[in-house]
């Protein structure tokens, strides 16, 4: 294995702003952030806690459209790791049902 390899697979990473998905989610916690999932649909909430699977719980928690605007409102939801495409850190809001 090369020195850079062996730095990288310790956690050193030399200047290099490589960070892990679990690390990135540990910053999150209660802050804002969106989820979209592989079936297409997307929640935004404040991020509550995750586990190693990255099973994620979301307080005030909303469904939205493509848009941005909110569909439901659930609360406090799990979202099973697996069915995760991606979550943005820092997103805004849901906007109101007009």
């Amino acid at each position: 294995m090369r020195e850079e390899d062996m730095d990288r697979s310790q956690g050193q990473n030399k200047g290099n702003s490589f960070e892990t998905p679990l690390k990135l989610l540990k910053k999150a916690l209660n802050a804002p952030v969106t989820v979209k999932l592989k079936d297409g649909q997307e929640y935004k909430g404040i991020l509550n806690n995750y586990d190693p699977t990255m099973n994620i719980v979301l307080d005030d928690s909303v469904q939205v459209d493509d848009n941005g605007n909110a569909l439901v409102s659930f609360g406090k939801i799990l979202i099973r790791g697996n069915n995760i495409l991606y979550i943005a850190v820092g997103e805004s809001p849901a906007k109101s049902a007009k």
